[in-house]
């Protein structure tokens, strides 16, 4: 069976932003992030476990979004 699509919710979208604007963030950092702007109780453990998840999630999908980019521009200046 394919994997559907993650939903795109508020925080998800949050958190590729930050992973697309800062040189690098680590994910202790964006769980600061979360906690402050959305206050997400990340000092409780499976809470914690659960972003550390959709940061990783959210960490290879901005990637790849970069290679495809990466990958655009090369075929266009050579086509």
């Amino acid at each position: 069976m394919p994997k559907e699509p993650k939903k795109e919710t508020r925080i998800r979208k949050y958190i590729k932003s930050l992973i697309r604007n800062k040189k690098y963030l680590t994910v202790e950092d964006i769980c600061l992030y979360l906690e402050r702007y959305y206050k997400v109780p990340i000092h409780i453990p499976s809470v914690f476990y659960k972003y550390k998840k959709i940061i990783t999630e959210c960490r290879k999908e901005v990637y790849k979004e970069r290679q495809k980019e990466k990958r655009r521009k090369k075929h266009s200046e050579n086509g």
